[in-house]
């Protein structure tokens, strides 16, 4: 009887060092998937930002989805037949995006470099770079603005925003998805003229997502809006920059911008120093096979959202951005919209409130209990 009694009681803890013995390997196992950032990484992730687009790259495999209309060399079809629940179009193993005006060769050519877009009267011929693949999609109006073929004159900018989304940073994402819309509005201004797009990489401790490139607001918003906070530590992921910068192509006329969102903390001293001198001999790089023009310098600007991280400072002086130590969520938010509105001061009262400060707007931290989450 008293074995069992003692079987009972020890059941329980079993139990739970059972579960956190799961979750323990679950979290090694998630972290293993996250490469260790080194110069041979960035080698093989980014040659398209420091040699430009090559034509042996792998293309993107893109999975089903019924808004997606798959088309094959050769074919011509007509705009106006293809049913209205279409959205993108899949053409040599990419969905396209459109591309920005080159006034010598009369085309659009797409940022990745893959792509080239003839128009002829109402004709639009779409052409593979490396392979010639094409197509033709006949009574093609580009002021409709149909397929998610943004096509325009003016290139503008290509940001990476790559924001920590531990448990510590509950009210900052929030705040975020409150002015996404915002973001969005400044960054795609102008939107009928100027090509811009936006990748937005969410991480924390043990995983990274990267929810792709958006190329007009609609899209960024419903990226932003689906972020989620992890019950995970904050740790600086050195590879969610390496995985922003992945987004970026040389020589396509596109400004290059990383926006770092993190609470990270000064025992990230290492990853932080290592990532600082990757960064300063990647954009030397850069600049080298620019014939020593910075035209495709990589800035990061970087939200630091706890004290004493001097690191941090130091990484985007290294890059030539912006620091920002907001002291409240109403800072963050005003500094924010001011640098996706291109460093100009925003009114407030044009947003109706959203950023205006609350009651409770300080800086949240969970190791204190008398300084609550925003809105308790």
């Amino acid at each position: 009887m008293e074995s069992q009694k003692t079987l009972i009681l020890n059941l329980p803890l079993k139990i739970i060092f059972g579960l956190i013995l799961t979750l323990s390997l679950a979290c090694a196992k998630t972290l293993s998937n996250i490469p260790e950032v080194d110069e041979n990484l960035i080698e093989t992730t980014l040659p398209n930002l420091i040699y430009g687009f090559k034509c042996n790259s792998i293309r993107d495999i893109s999975h089903f989805d019924p808004s997606v209309f798959w088309v094959k060399d050769g074919e011509s079809i007509n705009s106006q037949k293809i049913p209205n629940g279409i959205h993108y179009i899949r053409f040599a193993g990419r969905i396209l995006e459109g591309g920005i005006y080159d006034y010598k060769s009369n085309t659009y050519t797409s940022p990745n470099k893959e792509f080239m877009y003839f128009f002829k009267d109402d004709n639009l011929k779409v052409q593979s770079i490396c392979d010639k693949q094409e197509f033709i999609l006949s009574n093609y109006q580009k002021g409709e603005e149909k397929f998610n073929l943004k096509l325009r004159e003016i290139p503008s900018k290509e940001i990476a925003i790559v924001i920590n989304i531990a448990d510590s940073m509950k009210d900052y994402v929030l705040a975020f998805k409150e002015i996404a819309p915002f973001i969005a509005k400044h960054i795609f201004k102008d939107e009928k003229r100027v090509y811009a797009k936006i990748a937005l990489i969410g991480f924390s401790a043990y995983n990274i997502k990267d929810f792709g490139d958006s190329i007009n607001e609609q899209d960024f918003i419903k990226n932003a809006e689906s972020l989620q906070t992890q019950k995970y530590p904050t740790e600086m992921i050195n590879y969610a920059l390496i995985e922003g910068m992945s987004h970026f192509t040389k020589d396509n006329g596109l400004k290059k911008e990383i926006y770092l969102i993190t609470n990270g903390n000064q025992s990230d001293m290492y990853n932080a120093d290592k990532m600082l001198a990757l960064t300063k001999n990647l954009n030397r790089n850069i600049v080298y096979n620019s014939q020593g023009s910075k035209e495709n310098w990589v800035k990061i600007h970087i939200f630091s959202l706890d004290k004493n991280v001097s690191f941090l400072k130091m990484l985007a002086e290294a890059t030539e951005g912006n620091f920002y130590e907001p002291n409240s969520i109403y800072e963050f938010k005003k500094e924010l919209l001011k640098l996706s509105n291109d460093g100009k001061d925003v009114d407030p009262a044009e947003f109706k409130g959203i950023i205006v400060p609350s009651k409770t707007h300080k800086i949240y931290d969970p190791d204190n209990p008398d300084n609550p989450p925003l809105g308790e």
